[in-house]
């Protein structure tokens, strides 16, 4: 099946069939994705019955074409995150405006990154042309006046920096961070997925599974923050990519994320991103309040003393990449640093890091 036979069609999951990656694709209309979540927009498209009862099937071989032949917008940035800092009111900020097609947390995507983990014999090349393909899916135009693409990758997708770098050397990447007690204060009071063992492995932070199930949660949660900052904090001095702390935000939205992703905003654009500041990103029903006061407030003596073994001297490091980055003292190397940094992760550990 080509590319134009999908056209029009999102793939909204990656599921096993006899050994074999099947995606299933959705036919969307002209509906936007200007929920705070990808998945939200998808059940909000499924209630109704057509779309429900008259989906699509592939081989995840199909995505091929859309990589060898993208019929959409290129992406204009990637958004990583160490979750629960600002991430989500970015996006809901550039989904405010009709010409851009904002993805955030597609399930899809992490399924095609994590698709060797299911199957070892799938090679990194493949991987990286599925990306590719599942991102060209996603870059399809609905009304014509769509100009750029900007995907939220999920937080432990930080990891994966040298291959989709790999796979996108000169798209323009950010990563967001807050102080880490607030961080876990949040995750604390209601855990993300990667936070609670066996949903998302624990081997991918570099950590025990047997280890993990004597390991306090609040504890993992330290643990599982510092392993995603650190890959933040090393590809952050390999060129394309930002810094942004959340005390920055929204105003480095429309101050600086603009020329940095190449996007040109009118003053109508700005005015709709400032009004889409006052609703809460996550639940766009209730108003936006800085929670930060409220964050120091609620964490426990035992949460600033993770924060102070796994988290601080890791934030430290992050802040002083970002400054450096807005003093222009962090350089920017060739498109293929990409390659060594894979090798060179191998021994990145929280210790070479709080130094």
């Amino acid at each position: 099946m080509s590319s134009s036979d999908l056209a029009g069609w999102t793939p909204i999951n990656l599921r096993w069939q006899a050994g074999h990656p099947i995606v299933d694709w959705c036919r969307l209309g002209e509906a936007r994705f200007t929920d705070p979540f990808f998945e939200q927009t998808i059940a909000r498209a499924l209630h109704n019955p057509a779309r429900f009862l008259f989906r699509r099937e592939t081989p995840l071989a199909a995505l091929d074409e859309f990589h060898l032949r993208p019929p959409g917008v290129p992406p204009s940035g990637f958004i990583f995150h160490l979750s629960r800092c600002g991430s989500t009111l970015i996006s809901q900020l550039l989904a405010a405006l009709p010409q851009n097609i904002v993805i955030s947390e597609a399930p899809p995507l992490d399924q095609v990154l994590s698709v060797h983990r299911r199957d070892p014999g799938v090679t990194r090349e493949r991987r990286i042309a599925w990306f590719r393909g599942m991102v060209g899916a996603f870059g399809q135009r609905r009304d014509g006046a769509e100009r750029h693409l900007f995907i939220k990758l999920d937080s432990w997708h930080t990891l994966e920096l040298p291959l989709i770098r790999e796979a996108f050397p000169d798209v323009p990447w950010i990563f967001l961070y807050r102080d880490p007690v607030e961080v876990m204060v949040s995750q604390h009071r209601q855990r993300g997925t990667q936070m609670i063992p066996g949903i998302v492995d624990p081997r991918l932070f570099d950590l025990d599974p047997a280890a993990v199930l004597q390991m306090p949660l609040d504890e993992y949660c330290a643990r599982v923050l510092a392993r995603i900052g650190m890959a933040a904090a090393m590809h952050a001095q390999l060129g394309h990519g930002q810094l942004v702390n959340f005390s920055q935000l929204p105003g480095v939205v429309w101050n600086s994320l603009g020329t940095f992703f190449g996007c040109s905003w009118t003053p109508a654009d700005l005015d709709r991103m400032r009004s889409a500041t006052q609703a809460n990103a996550k639940n766009p029903s209730l108003p936006y309040a800085d929670d930060t006061a409220e964050k120091q407030r609620g964490a426990t003596d035992e949460i600033r003393r993770l924060a102070a073994v796994w988290l601080d001297g890791l934030y430290a490091r992050l802040e002083s990449l970002r400054l450096a980055q807005a003093d222009g003292t962090v350089a920017a190397p060739a498109a293929d640093a990409s390659a060594s940094s894979s090798a060179r992760s191998q021994s990145f550990t929280t210790q070479s890091i709080t130094k």
